[in-house]
């Protein structure tokens, strides 16, 4: 059976292509969706396990692209995703998956749901469950949309919790794939252990025979704990047990130093805030905003970095991050699929300057001396607050800075910040 592994995050799709070996099936891998969908083209594989969230084409689209293609025989298609949402999840189904597995997934469970999908031979018993399943989200569904109908009444959130939340579901996100192979690989390695220590014993037993002096020591005795030994040994499969247990070790460093590099970022990003400013590296504090909303940024924009050498700034650090982060997340919103945010830093006199540039969709021209008005905002009923740019404006006032907007419809929107020099 041929396999297709669409995944753009490295250890996630380590992890599914270990699960898929595992069980015999060949692997086709692509690491984005437009190379997953010129793969399926060439290789028309039995089955396709995608990731929701990719660069170039999302998991949603490439569904729906197979579900159009000419492909004569049917592909079964499993959705991985973060998002557990009704709504979210009736958008798979929609789409035309078969099936999904809310991130992070064990492997044993992704090779039940492999082998669910094997059964599956028809498309009248694959349309059955398909509408069986919708009939409970669409329940759900309305359930979720009765109780938002019952909160309509509460107060909107203010934009610096809005913010957080937003914040601490990116990094939710980015943290995890590596905490969900980490605890994977463990689990297999508890496993292994189990048979090194049956191993150890049987070696053990063939020591203390070979050891005694009398007939238990004979040639017969021996070749028996031998015998024993190497079946267990082919029974566990111990080259395979050698080969993959560094490459489990080191694929948990691997991830335990990614998840350290997420915290830190998100420490430097988060500084604490005290009644007194400070000095400030403001290259710094984009290199960590800009990690900390990677998965806000990723899928929608190339980020382009032009950090000049500036001197140090007087600042509250959080404050200031909060402005980048703000105007970023803004920038990826304003990308209708794919583009560039170009960030740069620079001296210009004593001031120290900082533009951050997209090549999104722009901003009326009639909107523009609005942009940093209290509540408003020019995204749908609640996608936005209206007091992200307003509370950016603030904060670069009382740094005793400035900063102004410059968008053309259709081009893209440029924030140019100017805070004084130290």
């Amino acid at each position: 059976m041929k396999i297709l592994i669409a995944e753009d995050d490295f250890v996630s799709r380590l992890l599914v292509k270990k699960a898929v070996t595992k069980i015999g099936h060949e692997v086709i891998v692509a690491e984005n969706g437009q190379q997953a969908w010129e793969a399926f083209q060439e290789h028309e594989p039995d089955m396709v396990i995608s990731d929701w969230m990719m660069p170039e084409m999302d998991g949603l689209e490439l569904c729906r692209r197979i579900r159009k293609s000419d492909k004569k025989t049917y592909s079964y298609i499993i959705l991985l995703t973060a998002k557990d949402k009704t709504t979210d999840l009736v958008e798979v189904f929609d789409a035309g998956a078969d099936d999904y597995i809310i991130k992070p997934f064990k492997p044993d469970e992704l090779r039940s749901r492999i082998k669910s999908g094997e059964r599956i031979t028809s498309l009248e018993s694959r349309h059955h469950a398909l509408q069986e399943t919708l009939l409970v989200k669409n329940k759900k569904l309305d359930e979720t949309l009765q109780a938002l109908k019952e909160t309509q009444a509460q107060a909107m959130q203010s934009e610096k919790m809005a913010s957080i939340g937003q914040l601490a579901a990116g990094v939710a996100h980015e943290i995890n794939n590596p905490i969900g192979f980490v605890g994977s690989n463990l689990e297999a390695l508890s496993d292994y252990l189990k048979d090194y220590n049956t191993l150890l014993g049987h070696y053990q037993v063939l020591a203390a025979a070979l050891g005694k002096a009398g007939a238990d020591s004979g040639p017969g005795t021996v070749k028996t704990l031998l015998d024993t030994i190497l079946q267990f040994e082919e029974k566990i499969e111990i080259e395979y047990l050698k080969e993959d247990i560094p490459e489990l070790l080191k694929d948990c460093a691997e991830g335990t130093s990614r998840v350290g590099k997420i915290v830190a970022d998100l420490k430097n990003f988060a500084h604490p805030g005290n009644d007194k400013q400070m000095l400030m590296d403001v290259n710094k504090g984009l290199e960590s905003t800009l990690n900390v909303v990677a998965n806000e940024v990723k899928y929608k924009a190339v980020v382009t970095k032009d950090f000049g050498q500036i001197p140090m700034v007087e600042a509250w650090p959080q404050k200031l991050n909060q402005v980048f982060m703000n105007i970023i997340i803004n920038a990826a919103q304003a990308i209708l699929e794919k583009g560039e945010i170009r960030i740069k830093t620079f001296v210009e006199g004593k001031d120290v300057k900082i533009t951050i540039s997209d090549t999104g969709s722009g901003i009326l021209p009639e909107n523009l001396s609005k942009i940093f008005d209290p509540f408003f905002t020019t995204k749908a009923v609640g996608k936005g607050t209206g007091l992200g740019m307003n509370i950016a404006y603030n904060i670069i006032k009382e740094h005793k800075g400035k900063i102004e907007v410059d968008s053309q419809m259709g081009k893209g929107t440029c924030f140019t910040i100017t805070l004084p020099g130290k």
